[in-house]
């Protein structure tokens, strides 16, 4: 099997070397990701300037030599896939994300969305996130868990062409985790604050404070299993339809839209 492993932290984050260390045996790994962190940039692609790759060594308890591109985690995916790779792999790996990605902040995030690349272009693609509690992440221990999460995903129903797959590691706590939960995305709002600043030259600017949380934590979704301590499973899709308001849509008499004046008959 053909592995693509990817992220948003970056090639030298130690996320991604557990991740690939975890799944080396699996089959024939390939890495790129990011030149620098890319967190929080959600599914943006470059369009202003060529995007640069270089080989990188990357040292560890498993060193392996990866690609790093000055863009975005999309950008990373996509050119791995059209132009990088001998042949397209057959299964994309981003993260592990330091920090969870769970709720709405699968839209800003960068591991979500090297997945998400790999889903549209046909390929089955999970995105793997640690949650964290004000210390640092436990690579090793997450790895362990994100590569058993990954055993089952294969072996039961199996990942599809173009499947998505969001999982959430819970925090290194005692007991934890306590199993896992599939759950739906929660879409509730984010509890969040700005910080005012005032620079040098009197200039109001702001900043996103680092305390946030989610405004309600409602039963059956991803951010409440997380927080309960288990392991989110989250199967996600590209396509944003709304299939009921579509079938609303539908039934409004739309006529015939003005159209434009034939040029010819104003001379």
């Amino acid at each position: 099997m053909r592995i693509l492993v990817s992220n948003d932290d970056g090639i030298l984050a130690p996320g991604l070397a557990a991740l690939c260390e975890a799944v080396a045996d699996l089959g024939d790994l390939s890495v790129v990701a990011p030149d620098s962190p890319q967190s929080a940039t959600g599914h943006s692609i470059t369009l202003t300037h060529p995007l640069t790759v270089q080989q990188v060594r990357v040292q560890g308890l498993r060193p392996f030599v990866g690609m790093s591109v000055d863009g975005r985690p999309a950008d990373c995916v996509r050119l791995a896939i059209k132009a990088l790779l001998p042949q397209p792999p057959d299964l994309v790996l981003s993260g592990i994300n330091a920090g969870a990605n769970a709720g709405i902040n699968v839209f800003y995030s960068g591991t979500v969305a090297a997945a998400v690349e790999a889903a549209m272009c046909g390929i089955p693609a999970v995105a793997f996130s640690a949650g964290m509690t004000g210390g640092p992440v436990d690579f090793a221990r997450t790895a362990k868990l994100c590569r058993w999460a990954l055993d089952r995903l294969l072996a039961g129903a199996g990942l599809r062409k173009g499947d998505l797959i969001n999982v959430n590691i819970p925090p290194n706590k005692p007991g934890w985790p306590l199993g896992v939960r599939v759950a739906h995305q929660s879409t509730a709002g984010l509890d969040d604050s700005y910080v005012k600043c005032f620079e040098e030259n009197g200039k109001a600017s702001y900043r996103l404070s680092d305390d946030y949380d989610f405004a309600h934590k409602h039963d059956q979704t991803d951010v409440h299993g997380l927080g309960e301590g288990y392991i989110t499973i989250t199967p996600l899709r590209f396509d944003l339809t709304d299939y009921d308001g579509l079938s609303a849509l539908e039934k409004i008499t739309w006529g015939q839209a003005p159209r434009a004046a034939d040029p010819r008959k104003t001379l």
